[in-house]
């Protein structure tokens, strides 16, 4: 009997083990498979977690950093072929000027603010003189006494195009630069020397265009 009671406890405590194992192991395949881990550690593509949001200055447009404020459209002129636009920004750095010009000679080109918005003139005289407010001598652009208009030169490349952009420095008594809407830019025909009187001996005026202003775009 005892043999008997024996035998028969023991089959419980296997049956009781094996329904035991049984149900882990269907537990076990209702479980979602953990996040994958690479061999060297770091957390998977799939196991990362989002990104949080961006920092608010990275979401500024970069219209507010780089606010266009005034631009021209550059006609040939003197018999030229030139032809460009030109854009003038506010930017954390100050002024900037962004030019770009088509059809010119190879070379630096005399670059410039004049006083008169009138390009009617074949060769650009009714441009006027140089833009100069602060009755200040002729000088190169990073001159802090200097016109206005001194924006020094452009260099054209072989293929008759040429770029120019410049952080404009601050200029000894000017200092409101919504004042040049209403003005021309004029391109020349050879380098301004920087040093001339009254404009640096820069020759025919090839290109000239009439600044207005750039819409603001919240309004």
């Amino acid at each position: 009997m005892q043999i008997k009671r024996h035998f028969l406890t023991q089959q419980t405590f296997w049956s009781s083990l094996l329904t035991l194992t049984l149900s882990s192991a269907a537990w076990a395949q209702q479980q979602p498979a953990p996040e994958s881990m690479p061999q060297d550690g770091t957390p998977s593509q799939e196991a990362k977690s989002s990104p949080g949001p961006k920092p608010v200055d990275q979401l500024r447009d970069d219209s507010e950093m780089n606010k266009k404020f005034a631009s021209a459209v550059l006609d040939a002129k003197s018999g030229s072929k030139v032809s460009g636009t030109v854009m003038f920004s506010n930017t954390p750095q100050g002024i900037q000027i962004m030019a770009s010009v088509t059809g010119a000679k190879p070379g630096k080109h005399g670059f410039h603010i004049h006083e008169n918005g009138d390009c009617s003139a074949l060769d650009a005289s009714s441009a006027g003189d140089h833009y100069n407010p602060a009755s200040a001598k002729h000088a190169g652009p990073n001159a802090a006494q200097r016109h206005v208009g001194d924006l020094g030169n452009i260099t054209v490349k072989k293929n008759g195009t040429g770029v120019l952009k410049r952080n404009i420095p601050k200029v000894e008594g000017f200092t409101n630069w919504q004042e040049i809407i209403g003005k021309s830019v004029v391109m020349h025909a050879k380098a301004d020397d920087l040093k001339s009187q009254p404009s640096g001996n820069a020759g025919p005026r090839v290109a000239c265009g009439i600044i207005v202003a750039v819409p603001d775009k919240a309004s």
